[in-house]
């Protein structure tokens, strides 16, 4: 029935192109793509050219300046991977393209706009998933409102370029797929987790993040202050990989079916899939701090190894990712293990791909403040002259030049202001040098965030005894790490069986023990999803619902979602679906639990 469906064709028709050189082709449309055929001039074979659905952003009706031009014009935004040479060989990326077509069949325009505004109708409706078939009738009402979204962009993450690829990759491409915006700059930290405090939902239809996780974690916990956070956490959320880790990003991608990818490739994939907008749900872990600060947590917790290099990191963030790398080869050097308790319960009806023979014992034993006006802030509705300037960039359209002087349709009204609250907070301590804290004295004292959400019904209050259905591992660890994502990085294969809601908290831990060669082929290893494979002995890993990590050495660091945390006893539960995502695909790679 699917494959039936997919080779439906949809609409079919005879166009000219701009600039008229006497070409004409005939097109066909289907679910999986618009197939175009040259009928003059006749070429010499039956070749056929292919749109895929799959790289399309956009499509818009035009309208020449020209007087007396009585045709109608539809452009198609598209972005097909073309190969490109590298110093090592060749890579893959994205490469922008229009194709123009010239509805001419009627001497009166609006008849020939009626045409172009039909395929412009159909197309669109393809890209967002909206139901159609062969006899629907495609009117532009079919078609809902143009999507609202607030973008929020973190101008230091990464290597400091994120606005820069903001202006020539993000905004563009959201103008392409007539996706309405504002755009803020982010000037501290904590300003996105207050900012999100104070807007209106029912003004926007999703928050994307333009920078690293750790911007993400913000905009989640500022959700989850608000009184309203039932509904402000189902607000559907994005990101735009902009920054150092990118895990969420990397993990969007592999869900889309993409192929691993870093840099321009990796957010120009997400920012094709954020065009088209589909949603999925998203498990959250709550997570609750030895001085009973509780957080919510979309990618992980870490302690040891990976937090070290993480935090450690921090001096080479001019780097780019590559900080990652140059902090792995500094820890490993000087390799560090950790004496800790680890208790979890595990999901007993989950069939592991891996877990080692290990040491067992039985558990035996928000306020009212003042609003004030965000600045800095960019809109594409009537604040700035992003749309119009967008239209000027230079394009290819089947060997053409791209339309001079064409008009498209006003924008939609804009949401009102955006508001911040006018609260400072402290900032967290990150000198990566700090090796001599204790529990609770690793970071600067912070103004306390009142986090709300759903009880944490299988975790008692840290202190208190766990259940007796809980297993408790005391050890030497090289590192302890709980994930709910497939990518710990862009480039970090680390729990391919992970899905977005499967209900599973992946808990890794390596023993001490482990060589340092050993480690870095696990590593190595994990950046295609093959760590498995190495069969180490010193690596577990154990689907788990809840856990509660103590640690016994008075050194360390713990991250939640790449963001260090106080130091000492920690606790977690997951909460399935709580959250919702743009992932722009609804493709689910089956997990083999």
């Amino acid at each position: 029935m699917e494959n039936r469906q997919s080779s439906e064709t949809l609409l079919h028709g005879e166009f000219g192109v701009y600039p008229s050189k006497g070409i004409r082709y005939a097109l066909s449309l289907t679910h999986t793509g618009l197939h175009i055929q040259r009928l003059v001039p006749k070429p010499e074979d039956d070749q056929r050219l292919v749109l895929p659905l799959s790289d399309m952003v956009g499509c818009h009706t035009l309208r020449s300046h020209s007087s007396g031009d009585a045709f109608a014009y539809f452009s198609i935004y598209y972005y097909p991977l073309k190969k490109k040479k590298v110093t090592m060989g060749s890579s893959r990326i994205r490469q922008r393209l229009v194709r123009t077509f010239r509805v001419d069949e009627e001497s009166e325009y609006n008849k020939n706009l009626v045409v172009a505004e039909k395929w412009a109708t159909a197309i669109k409706c393809l890209i967002q998933e909206i139901p159609i078939g062969s006899e629907t009738e495609f009117v532009p009402e079919l078609l809902p409102r143009a999507r609202r979204l607030m973008l929020l962009l973190n101008p230091c993450g990464g290597r400091g370029n994120s606005l820069q690829q903001c202006q020539t990759h993000i905004l563009p491409m959201l103008t392409e797929a007539e996706i309405s915006y504002n755009l803020v700059q982010t000037e501290r930290q904590n300003h996105a987790r207050e900012l999100v405090q104070g807007i209106n939902l029912e003004e926007w239809d999703g928050i994307v993040v333009i920078s690293g996780d750790g911007l993400l974690y913000e905009v989640i916990n500022g959700l989850m202050e608000r009184p309203d956070w039932e509904d402000a956490i189902k607000m559907p959320l994005g990101i735009l990989p902009c920054g150092s880790g990118n895990a969420l990003a990397g993990a969007i991608n592999y869900n889309a079916g993409f192929d691993q990818a870093m840099g321009s490739e990796l957010l120009l994939n997400c920012i094709l899939l954020l065009c088209r907008g589909t949603v999925i749900p998203m498990d959250m872990v709550s997570v609750t701090t030895c001085s009973g600060i509780r957080s919510f947590s979309f990618l992980s917790v870490a302690w040891g190894f990976i937090s070290d290099v993480d935090i450690e990191s921090e001096k080479y963030r001019h780097m780019g990712s590559a900080r990652f790398t140059v902090g792995t080869m500094v820890r490993v050097a000087s390799l560090r293990t950790y004496r800790g308790r680890l208790s979890y319960l595990p999901v007993l009806d989950a069939h592991r791909p891996i877990c080692r023979s290990i040491t067992l014992s039985p558990n035996g034993s928000l306020a009212p403040f003042q609003r004030s006006q965000l600045h800095r802030t960019i809109s594409d509705i009537g604040l700035c002259e992003e749309r119009n300037v967008m239209y000027k960039r230079s394009s290819a359209a089947l060997d053409t030049n791209e339309l001079p002087s064409f008009e498209t349709s006003p924008s939609p009204s804009s949401p009102t202001a955006l508001h911040s609250s006018s609260f400072n907070f402290d900032s967290l301590s990150d000198d990566p040098s700090d090796q001599d804290s204790v529990y609770s004295k690793d970071l600067k004292p912070q103004r306390h965030h009142q986090v709300n959400g759903p009880k944490d019904d299988l975790l008692p209050p840290l202190g208190q005894p766990l259940p007796k259905n809980w297993i408790i591992v005391e050890d030497d660890f090289v590192l302890v790490l709980a994930i709910y994502q497939s990518h710990l990085g862009a480039d970090l294969f680390t729990a391919p069986f992970s899905t977005f809601d499967d209900g599973l908290i992946h808990l890794f831990f390596v023993k001490a023990g482990i060589s340092r060669a050993a480690l870095v082929r696990l590593f190595l290893a994990m950046e295609k999803g093959t760590h498995f494979e190495t069969e180490c002995p010193y690596l577990t890993h154990i689907p788990v619902r809840a856990f509660r990590l103590e640690p016994l050495t008075r050194k360390g660091i713990i991250t939640v979602d790449g963001e260090r945390v106080e130091y000492g006893p920690i606790q977690a539960q997951l909460h399935k679906g709580l959250s919702n995502l743009i992932t722009g695909s609804c493709k689910v790679r089956m997990a083999p639990f």
